[in-house]
């Protein structure tokens, strides 16, 4: 198994550098295709109100992606020409002006998707629930990069979140041809003692076994709380070891127009500092 299609979300337009460059060690990894998306959204139509006697439209979203986008392709297109990667770029033009509709059907049919958070202290045209969307909806894994500092994606030493749970079962699989690549894997269960199905067993003892069939070499660790919230302490102790990647699953479900979200993701979705690999 491994990855054959990775798709990269480019409509963060300030992060266009870190997506590529995470695509571009992925796809050097494990040799696939890179295919970047770029959508330009459906303008924003606002019903009238009161005595208006039209609907408001709004360009402004539009109207910065049609600008940037050239500038984007050829960020991309250098980039991958000059790695020797197999690649192609596909811009849409949306018929909504909801970007994460058009990034959730194109990575329906990739191995795995790559886009970045989006900075809620900048207006970038992206709609702030960006990233919730495509985790709950893609259905298929995601690497979130974060939102500031360099985030730079690395294989040599993977942080493997475990509860024994659905979601962290299917993270950890959807991450295979990463950890079978890791230089160094570490399968992290929080506050273990708190489980009392757990007493006189390993916590992720099970999971090492069979990520080991794989070729994976992978070493079990229990992580105190200490106070802190699961995904703060998951995140420290990525922390700890510099860690390159953290692979977790999303908990969380749909409300009306609302995502719910577990608090450990939730904190990591929110204060994420490397790129994490969520699954739902």
């Amino acid at each position: 198994m491994t990855y054959k299609t990775v798709l990269v979300s480019l409509n963060e337009v300030g992060r266009v550098a870190e997506a590529i460059a995470a695509a571009t060690v992925l796809a050097r990894a494990t040799g696939a295709h890179v295919s970047g998306l770029y959508v330009i959204p459906a303008v924003q139509v606002y019903p009238s109100v009161g005595f208006e006697a039209a609907p408001q439209v709004f360009e402004g979203n539009r109207t910065f992606f049609k600008d940037h986008a050239a500038k984007v392709k050829q960020s991309f297109e250098e980039t991958m020409t000059r790695e020797g990667l197999a690649h192609d770029f596909h811009q849409i033009d949306a018929h909504t002006p909801v970007i994460a509709d058009e990034v959730i059907a194109a990575g329906r049919s990739a191995d795995i998707v790559i886009v970045s958070a989006t900075n809620p202290d900048e207006v970038t045209g992206v709609e702030r629930d960006f990233v919730e969307q495509v985790v709950m909806s893609a259905g298929r894994p995601i690497i979130v990069l974060p939102a500031k500092g360099p985030g730079v994606l690395s294989l040599d030493d993977i942080v493997l979140g475990w509860d024994g749970g659905r979601e962290a079962s299917r993270a950890a699989f959807d991450a295979l041809p990463m950890l079978k690549l890791a230089g160094k894997v570490r399968i992290v269960r929080v506050d273990p003692q708190k489980d009392p199905s757990l007493r006189g067993s390993v916590a992720g003892a099970d999971l090492a076994e069979a990520l080991a069939r794989h070729g994976v070499k992978a070493a079990v660790q229990s992580y105190p709380t200490e106070g802190m919230d699961e995904g703060q302490a998951l995140m420290r102790c990525a922390d700890d070891s510099g860690a390159g990647l953290i692979v977790m699953g999303a908990y969380g479900h749909s409300r009306l127009a609302e995502f719910i979200f577990g608090g450990a993701t939730r904190f990591v979705l929110t204060r994420m500092t490397r790129p994490v690999l969520m699954s739902h």
